[in-house]
């Protein structure tokens, strides 16, 4: 299910802007810069079990999880799939292929029922073109996340490194 985002943020912008600021990967944008990236996102809601993205498949879409808890799983040649995070509100996964030009490197499925905010990737670049901390913050997150699934060990907390 789809949700119109613009008649959301109608009801009240700011609310929806300081909730956006809280999530990390946009806690350096101004308030103009949120106002914008908020006007371009829909929301997208997935029942448990639903595979969200799947490791290997092109990427188009940044995701801000809103309610719910998703699992960020890799798989590793004959090894099977491991799990490397648990990801709940305020999470967000989806950067790595947008920041690198690549194909997806890991496979979220819900968890739980879960809504997420979705940012398509001309939006995500454009934020990436505007705001040179924005740009540093998602590189070193990429960097970071790139290493653990790698390794393709589990944080110590699930989730704790994809913060």
């Amino acid at each position: 299910m789809k949700i119109n985002m613009k008649a959301l943020i109608a009801e009240d912008p700011n609310w929806f802007v300081e909730q956006i600021k809280k999530v990390r990967a946009f806690s350096v944008l101004s308030d103009k810069e949120l106002r914008h990236v908020v006007s371009q996102m829909r929301i997208f809601n997935f029942k448990a079990g639903t595979t969200i993205v799947n490791q290997g498949e092109a990427a188009n879409l940044f995701f801000v999880v809103h309610k719910g808890t998703v699992e960020v799983s890799v798989k590793k040649w004959f090894f099977g799939e491991k799990q490397v995070a648990l990801l709940d509100s305020g999470d967000f996964f989806g950067e790595s292929a947008l920041v690198s030009n690549s194909k997806r490197n890991a496979t979220v499925i819900a968890k739980t029922d879960t809504s997420c905010f979705v940012l398509l990737k001309p939006s995500f670049k454009f934020m990436l073109q505007e705001n040179p901390l924005f740009r540093q913050n998602m590189k070193a997150v990429y960097a970071r996340r790139k290493l653990q699934l790698k390794n393709a060990q589990p944080a110590k907390r699930p989730g704790a490194m994809w913060r």
